[in-house]
């Protein structure tokens, strides 16, 4: 009988010992702190901020480049590739440098220079007037004693100084009709005459009335 009760009681007291142990394993794992969060290294984009000016795509002088027609008495004339705030100095240079038979006072030299617009050097005897629309020098419409062409010009037998009585056509355009002509073997239509280099439909529309082809 009492090795019984020995048996129990060593029984009862390994339940006891177990459960103390199973409760400070709750309380020392209770008080264990969590691991801290890992951070995601990857950094999101910076956005660039609202009314910021995008990259610029000019180059670090901050110029573009303007086309220039440089024509007359010039050198070299032609079209010209210059930075922009160019004048007209730099753009006869381009083109050569004035030819022996300019006349550089007929011509600001230090007028600043757009985008498309046609530089004309005139020779020492053209009549000469100043474009509104550009400010460049370029040939008068009529000569300076105001005559127009007694009868319509024949443009596939015309000299250039009788091409140069037409209204609005100087030199360098009448030497350029004679040129196409002797090219292509003359004209068929007075339309032809938009072929020529130096005439649009603006010219071509001034000088219709005045010229004919047979």
């Amino acid at each position: 009988m009492e090795r019984t009760s020995r048996g129990w009681w060593a029984v009862g007291a390994l339940v006891a010992l177990t459960c103390v142990m199973m409760l400070w394993q709750g309380v020392s794992t209770s008080l264990t702190p969590a691991p801290a969060e890992t951070s995601d290294v990857t950094s999101e984009p910076v956005e660039q901020q609202e009314g910021a000016p995008p990259p610029s795509s000019t180059d670090s002088a901050g110029k573009t480049e303007i086309v220039v027609h440089v024509a007359g008495a010039v050198k070299n004339p032609g079209v010209v590739r210059l930075p922009g705030g160019s004048r007209v100095d730099d753009a006869v240079k381009a083109a050569g440098g004035f030819s022996p038979q300019a006349d550089p006072d007929a011509v600001n030299l230090a007028q600043p220079l757009e985008d498309g617009v046609q530089v004309y050097v005139p020779r020492r005897d053209e009549s000469m007037k100043v474009s509104r629309r550009t400010g460049m020098v370029e040939p008068a419409s009529a000569p300076e004693n105001g005559k127009r062409p007694s009868g319509k010009v024949n443009i596939n037998t015309a000299t250039a100084e009788e091409l140069e009585s037409l209204p609005g056509i100087g030199p360098v355009t009448a030497r350029a009709i004679v040129d196409y002509r002797r090219q292509v073997g003359g004209f068929h239509s007075v339309d032809n005459l938009l072929d020529v280099r130096g005439i649009g439909e603006k010219r071509l529309e001034q000088i219709r009335s005045y010229v004919t082809v047979r």
